[in-house]
């Protein structure tokens, strides 16, 4: 009797034990895209400075160092830093998608209505409106 107590204890533990390391994954991934939305922000806020800036050399911190460029070769810096820090966001999106659905799966909980759906792409929409008479 005392065995089938403890191997019923061990599978609850277990489960428990998966269950809350997926809820914790969750919540540092969604600490994670935090940080990285401020970051990118950032990023967006130097972009619009040096593009309201009328100077030609632009000091930029680059790792641990700062180095005078070209404003121009900033912009482009800048602007590789916001697509790279909007794919890792998208990324994470979808890492986050993945594991919630896995944590309701394993609490028995029904999967969410919609959570998976995707938006449009520009030329779909595009194309929606042409179908239709509009635009």
């Amino acid at each position: 009797m005392t065995n089938i107590e403890d191997l019923h204890t061990q599978k609850s533990y277990l489960y428990l034990k998966e269950v809350e390391s997926l809820a914790q994954d969750i919540i540092t991934a969604k600490e994670t895209k935090i940080e990285l939305a401020n970051g990118q922000n950032k990023f967006r806020e130097a972009l619009r400075a040096i593009q309201s800036s009328e100077d030609r050399r632009t000091w930029i911190k680059l790792g641990s160092v700062y180095v005078e460029r070209s404003s121009e070769e900033c912009k482009i810096i800048l602007q590789n830093e916001i697509s790279k820090t909007e794919e890792d966001l998208n990324n994470l999106h979808e890492e986050i998608r993945e594991k919630v659905q896995k944590l309701r799966d394993l609490e028995h909980e029904p999967r969410l209505e919609g959570f998976t759906l995707k938006p449009i792409s520009v030329a779909e929409a595009r194309a929606l409106h042409k179908g239709f008479g509009s635009v």
